[in-house]
């Protein structure tokens, strides 16, 4: 039985000054998204770490609906309206490791597993490298790429 080849094509875009401003115009609000949805989950921890869909319970929180007409942070509504949801769950997914990674090495520090006896405690960070799910670092630094796979399976000569 053979192994499928994945193959990579990358080809350039040349983005005009105006797409390349309106992509860091798109990153600066879902940093910004980030950000404030941090603070809620950590704030919210112990209900949304207890639900059946970490997700469903964050965007309950911050996503008017038709059956959610008044969640608890409107500030989401007001400030990002519109906001993608696609991007509001791929910031979800950021919020929920960062704050889990935080609480996480927190709780090592105080169980005392530490390199110094003088070492602080961790600090959680809610602006740490984050990106949309379609964008990638040299896309930020240099106009975009887009990533094509093709999966070709080697037959047997």
């Amino acid at each position: 039985m053979s192994k499928p080849i994945m193959r990579t094509d990358k080809w350039p875009l040349q983005a005009t000054a105006s797409q390349r401003q309106m992509m860091q115009q798109t990153l600066h609000q879902y940093r910004a998204f980030c950000r404030a949805l941090s603070c809620v989950v950590l704030n919210n921890w112990p209900a949304l770490n207890r639900a059946s869909s970490f997700a469903l319970a964050v965007e309950r929180l911050v996503h008017p609906t038709a059956k959610n007409p008044s969640p608890r942070h409107r500030y989401f509504a007001q400030k990002f309206y519109k906001f993608p949801s696609y991007l509001r769950r791929a910031a979800i997914e950021f919020a929920h490791g960062q704050v889990s990674s935080y609480l996480t090495r927190y709780r090592d520090w105080q169980g005392g597993a530490r390199s110094r006896r003088s070492t602080r405690p961790p600090v959680f960070k809610s602006a740490g490298g984050m990106l949309p799910c379609h964008v990638s670092r040299a896309a930020v630094q240099a106009g975009c790429a887009v990533h094509r796979r093709q999966s070709q399976a080697v037959g047997r000569a």
